[in-house]
């Protein structure tokens, strides 16, 4: 609270006040809500990861050689990165009232240069000539020997203290509370511009821990082989989801680092945290191997077998991540197979045997929903007619719905040929006359999935939506009624 005190003290010059003294911006961060280097080495290890390693050797030589190997190996578009629009606002009008902006940045002097292109309200830009970083004391020494007048300096990062000790102002723009104390006591506070607040919410968001609703398919194997009333069987089935929600959560992360050019086009997905600077690259760049590598060794250490099938989900997802994603239709049958595998380990957690109807089952159900999603994005296609990062045309749209709505159906039918085949003949059910409640519900639910995307009302992934849609729940809630008047009636 004290260090909030000192700032809001000290912000007592007005913008008029300062008018005639030259206004000098940081990008990283400051401009933009993110920083441009580890956007270059997302892109660079997602479009040529050999490049990118064979890059890493010229960090013992400096910061500067590395952010231009980077830009080489990976240009960027600099249009889609975020910016800080309230900051930038501010920008112009200080512009518009005749004051002097200049860029200065750490940043490859090429993207600093196309960076104040974009924005155009910059009277110089200057980045880093891939033999020196132009950061922290450097940068001060350079802007002291530019504007021996005094200037005005827009930062947000400890590593900028340096220059607001010798700046004649400081703005800050998303500034630490720690950080922003210490500029208090260095300099006078032009003006202050903060980010909203983030934390769990943001981080629940980027790990998508609503799709943590998929891996509950882990317990199907559990109900379906009569151990719903063995503990152990049941802590092993909830250890694995864990896991599984780790290691998912990781790729994830990947994945959206991996496609932040792409999202960054897309209606919805330009809102995900860290295409939308909510979070930094960095921070995903350290989430990712955590959470990848952490579920992974701990699935081995419970069960090798588990882990195995977990190695082949997780080869799995990062091969759709980074090649199969963009070819049509075997796209989707990833997805499926992804589903698959989760039922898959639910079996081999609990021992139990892997039923062929339940893989059969799962293969049309998953196919069918995940056509469902890619739907909704052919049809939504804009533009050239293209769906950004995928392999798909708007006039694959009849397709996507012809496929869908077809394995949709062969899933249900799958389903009632099981229940008359193997379930009802079993003996494990009491009554399981009740069993007839679940291809009449889920094809229920599987029409109104294919209603909405049809209209183009379905914006997520189904599973993920079906965990805030009331009308989902209340057919699940149906299904459960359904197998346990089976089971104990």
């Amino acid at each position: 609270m004290s260090g909030d005190g000192d700032v809001q003290a000290a912000v007592t010059m007005e913008s008029a006040t300062a008018a005639g003294t030259p206004l000098v911006v940081d990008m990283d961060g400051t401009l933009l809500r993110t920083d441009v280097l580890y956007e270059g080495m997302a892109a660079a290890f997602a479009k040529r990861p050999l490049a990118a390693l064979a890059a890493l050797p010229l960090l013992l030589r400096g910061r500067a050689p590395f952010k231009r190997r980077i830009a080489e190996i990976a240009p960027l578009d600099v249009t889609g990165l975020p910016a800080r629009d309230d900051f930038v606002g501010w920008l112009q009008t200080e512009k518009a009232r005749g004051r002097e902006v200049h860029l200065v940045s750490a940043g490859e002097e090429s993207v600093v240069q196309a960076v104040a292109a974009r924005f155009g309200v910059f009277d110089t830009a200057q980045g880093s000539d891939g033999t020196r970083n132009l950061k922290g004391s450097r940068k001060a020494e350079e802007l002291r020997r530019r504007f021996p007048g005094g200037y005005v300096y827009a930062g947000d990062s400890h590593a900028d203290l340096a220059v607001w000790r010798t700046a004649s102002a400081a703005v800050l723009t998303g500034a630490s509370p720690a950080v922003a104390a210490q500029a208090a006591r260095l300099t006078t506070i032009e003006k202050r511009f903060d980010n909203p607040p983030s934390g769990f919410r943001v981080w629940r968001k980027a790990l998508r821990l609503q799709q943590w609703a998929k891996n509950l398919l882990l317990f199907a194997p559990l109900f379906l082989a009569g151990a719903f009333d063995d503990a152990h069987a049941i802590l092993m089935a909830m250890i694995g989801f864990v896991l599984v929600g780790l290691t998912a959560s990781g790729t994830y992360v990947l994945n959206d680092l991996a496609d932040l050019q792409a999202d960054r086009r897309h209606r919805t997905k330009r809102n995900r945290p860290f295409a939308s600077g909510a979070l930094g690259v960095e921070k995903g760049m350290i989430a990712a191997p955590v959470f990848i590598l952490g579920g992974l060794a701990a699935a081995f250490a419970l069960d090798v077998r588990f882990g195995a099938v977990l190695l082949i989900y997780l080869i799995t997802t990062l091969s759709y991540s980074f090649r199969l994603k963009t070819v049509p239709f075997l796209d989707v049958s990833v997805l499926a197979g992804l589903y698959t595998l989760r039922l898959i380990m639910g079996a081999v957690l609990i021992g139990a045997p892997v039923s062929a109807w339940l893989l059969t089952f799962s293969a049309a159900f998953f196919l069918s929903l995940s056509l469902a999603k890619r739907h909704v994005e052919v049809a939504h296609a804009t533009g050239s007619g293209k769906v950004m990062g995928r392999g798909y045309r708007v006039e694959d749209a009849p397709l996507t719905l012809a496929f869908g709505v077809a394995s949709g159906l062969a899933s249900i039918q799958i389903l009632v040929t099981y229940l008359m085949e193997e379930a009802f003949p079993s003996g494990v059910y009491a009554v399981p006359a009740f069993l007839w409640a679940a291809p009449v519900l889920i094809a229920l639910w599987v029409m109104r999935i294919w209603l909405l995307a049809h209209r183009g009302e379905l914006d997520d992934d189904p599973v993920a939506f079906a965990v805030r849609d009331r009308i989902s729940y209340a057919l699940g809630a149906g299904l459960a009624v359904a197998f346990g008047m089976a089971v104990f009636a």
